[in-house]
C-alpha cells in the first residue's frame, strides 16, 4: 500500500521536472533565438533607412531646390516577440562637421571682403541600447555608410571594401566625388548686351557691338548641409524620423572684383573644390576677358583658388545663391 502510495507522487515530480526543463529551455533557448532573429530584421530596417535617407540627401544638394521637405522613419527598437514583447532601444544623433567643406570668400573694389560662404556638412549616426543580438549602429557620413561598433568607437565602410576604396572613390571620378562636387559651382552667362559704338559710319549712323568673350552675370552655388536646430538627437523604442528641410538664399552683388575658393583638405572638399575649379576654368575661357584666374604665388597654392573680376572690361552681376539643407532628428 505504502509503493501504491508514492508511485504517483515519484510520476507528478517527474512531469514537473520535464515541464519545468522544456520551459527552461524554452526561455533560454527558443525565445532568445526569436529575439535574435527578431532583431536582425530591426537592424536590416535601421539599414533600409538610412540608405535611403542617403539617397535623399543626394538628390536635396543636388538639385538645390527651395521649400522642399523630405523625411524617412527610422525603426529605433526591435527584438519583441510574441511571448516576449520586451523591446530593446536605440538613439539618432546628427552633428555638424569639425571643418566646412569649402569655403567661399567675394572681395569689393577697395579689397574688402563683402560675402563668404561656408559649405558644411553633417554626419548622421544610429546607436543600439539593449539590442538583444549585437549591438551594432549605422553612421552616415560624406555620403556613405558605416556600420558602427562599440559605441561608435569602431567602424567600416557598407558598400566599400575599406577606406582606401573610399579616398580612392572620393579622389576620383565615382559617385562620392560627385557626390562632393555638387556642394559647390558656379554658372555664368555670357554677354549679350549690344553696345552703341562711339563713331559713326560714313553715313552718320551708329553701328552696335557685344564685348566678345565676357561675362555679365555669375551664379555662384554653395551647399550648407546642417543641422536643424533643436532636432539633433531623438531616442526611444518605437519609431524616429529623419527629417530634410531645405531651402535657398540668393543675395546679389555689383561691385565684385575678386573671388576666392578654399579648400578644408580633405578628400570630401578636395573633391568639392576641384568641381569649383572645373567650374571655373570653363569660365575663364568663355568670358576671358572680363574673368581670369590670379596666378601670383600669394594668392594661390594648394587647396586656394583666387579669380579676378574686371568690372572695367565690362559689369557683371555677381549672385551667391546659398542652399540650406536641415536635417533634423525626430
Amino acid at each position: 500500500m505504502k509503493d501504491d502510495a508514492v508511485a504517483p507522487v515519484i510520476a507528478v515530480m517527474l512531469i514537473l521536472a520535464v515541464a519545468a526543463t522544456a520551459v527552461a529551455i524554452f526561455n533560454g533557448v527558443y525565445i532568445p533565438s526569436l529575439k535574435e532573429e527578431s532583431e536582425t530584421v530591426h537592424l536590416h530596417n535601421v539599414e533600409s533607412s538610412f540608405q535611403h535617407f542617403s539617397s535623399d540627401i543626394e538628390r536635396a544638394v543636388a538639385e538645390g531646390a527651395n521649400g522642399v521637405t523630405v523625411s524617412e522613419p527610422v525603426q529605433l527598437g526591435g527584438g519583441d516577440v510574441f511571448l516576449n514583447p520586451l523591446r530593446s532601444g536605440g538613439s539618432l544623433l546628427i552633428m555638424d562637421e569639425d571643418k566646412p567643406v569649402c569655403t567661399v570668400s567675394l572681395y569689393d573694389s577697395s579689397g574688402v571682403l563683402i560675402g563668404e560662404m561656408n559649405s558644411t556638412l553633417v554626419n548622421i549616426s544610429y546607436e543600439p541600447s539593449g539590442n538583444f543580438w549585437q549591438d551594432q549602429g549605422y553612421r552616415w557620413q560624406e555620403g556613405y555608410l558605416n556600420i558602427t561598433k562599440y559605441d561608435g568607437k569602431r567602424q567600416g565602410p557598407l558598400g566599400y571594401a575599406n577606406m582606401i576604396d573610399v579616398s580612392n572613390n572620393l579622389n576620383g571620378t565615382g559617385t562620392l566625388a560627385a557626390f562632393a562636387g555638387s556642394f559647390g559651382s558656379a554658372e555664368y552667362t555670357i554677354n549679350r548686351t549690344l553696345y552703341q559704338n562711339v563713331t559713326p559710319t560714313a553715313n552718320n549712323r551708329f553701328t552696335f557691338s557685344s564685348p566678345d568673350d565676357t561675362c555679365s552675370r555669375i551664379v555662384l552655388r554653395a551647399v550648407n548641409l546642417t543641422t536643424a536646430p533643436g532636432h539633433s538627437f531623438a531616442g526611444g523604442n518605437g519609431f524616429g524620423k529623419l527629417v530634410l528641410e531645405s531651402s535657398v538664399t540668393p543675395v546679389e552683388y555689383h561691385d565684385i572684383i575678386a573671388i576666392t575658393i578654399r579648400s578644408s583638405m580633405n578628400p570630401f572638399g578636395n573633391a568639392t573644390f576641384r568641381n569649383w575649379n572645373e567650374s571655373f576654368t570653363a569660365m575663364t575661357g568663355d568670358c576671358r576677358n572680363n574673368i581670369g584666374y590670379v596666378a601670383d604665388p600669394l594668392f594661390s597654392g594648394e587647396g586656394f583658388s583666387m579669380f579676378a573680376v574686371r568690372q572695367q572690361v565690362s559689369p557683371v552681376n555677381v549672385t551667391l545663391r546659398v542652399v540650406t539643407i536641415k536635417a533634423g532628428a525626430y
